[in-house]
């Protein structure tokens, strides 16, 4: 099952990032009176925001695709840093109004190396102790200090609901890379019968055919990632899972009177092709603020899959 990140991921810059992050704050922690600090004269702090009960934020967003091992050299540099800053700015955050820090979170969008849990750890006690040792310079941080390293996967609800009401310029990618040859396993002999059998009708081959093969295999392809994606939306996403499936489910009952009814096997090409476009412009009309154009494209042949596969779309062969 993929993780949230895999659908926001190649949209995740550093300013995007945060962005997200403060929104996803202000929906959690609105009556906790969530305030963000503007990185902007005088800087921020060390941290994004902070509640009136404790909590603060700083986010990471690496600058590109890294090795496990990069990940989190980069990210341990990053928390070091900041809860330096963090240690520091005791009259920069009083004059700011924050209160006392109980929770110090480190937004990051995934780790992939639990070392950098053991080195959060290893700060976290390094911040009591240098309480201990003077507490006037560090009045500011509570006496049960928590360093919480935080996820995309931490705020589903919060990103879901950003994404879905269209608070963000950020869009979902659900497209995925399909395999040259997929694996046949995953969809069952009387499906993959189904579909071989429709695509037939609709290109009025024989069996024989190498390209019927193909386009086979392509929507083979289709309805196995098709699966894998709407399990993941309906994980990450519920709301916006019920609201593809919703449209997708009212226009399904179309597709499956209008190719019952078609009785000309000639007219079956131009049928499948008005039933592409049309689906695709009722995805547009939806989701164009949702999901990028390529997903769009990938949930249109998904789920055209899928029709292929059961018995909702029928043509006379």
């Amino acid at each position: 099952m993929s993780s949230i990140k895999s659908f926001i991921e190649g949209y995740m810059t550093g300013n995007a990032w945060e962005d997200l992050c403060v929104q996803c704050y202000r929906i959690r922690y609105q009556k906790d009176n969530y305030t963000a600090i503007p990185a902007t004269q005088g800087g921020d702090a060390g941290i994004e925001g902070f509640t009136n009960n404790g909590i603060v934020h700083q986010c990471y967003c690496p600058e590109r695709a890294y090795s496990d091992n990069e990940l989190y050299d980069h990210q341990r540099d990053k928390l070091t840093t900041d809860i330096e800053k963090l240690k520091k700015n005791a009259a920069r955050l009083n004059a700011l109004g924050v209160p006392p820090i109980i929770e110090w979170h480190f937004n990051i969008p995934e780790y992939k190396d639990s070392r950098i849990l053991i080195h959060a750890e290893s700060k976290r006690q390094e911040v009591i102790k240098a309480k201990k040792d003077k507490p006037s310079d560090y009045a500011h941080i509570a006496d049960d200090f928590q360093i919480v390293i935080k996820t995309a996967d931490d705020f589903k609800p919060e990103i879901s609901r950003i994404v879905r009401t269209n608070l963000t310029n950020m869009k979902l990618n659900a497209a995925v890379k399909h395999s040259d040859v997929p694996d046949w396993s995953k969809c069952d002999s009387a499906k993959v019968a189904n579909i071989r059998r429709k695509i037939k009708a609709v290109m009025l081959v024989e069996d024989t055919d190498e390209i019927l093969n193909e386009v086979v295999g392509i929507y083979v392809g289709c309805y196995i990632s098709g699966l894998e994606i709407m399990n993941d939306l309906r994980v990450n996403f519920p709301e916006i899972y019920e609201d593809v499936i919703r449209l997708e489910q009212s226009y399904k009952r179309e597709v499956s009177i209008k190719t019952r009814m078609n009785t000309n096997k000639t007219m079956n090409s131009a049928l499948f092709d008005n039933i592409l476009a049309e689906f695709h412009s009722k995805l547009e009309r939806d989701f164009s603020h949702t999901f990028t154009e390529a997903s769009i494209g990938e949930l249109k042949q998904d789920l055209i899959a899928s029709w292929l596969a059961d018995c909702s779309m029928e043509f006379r062969g």
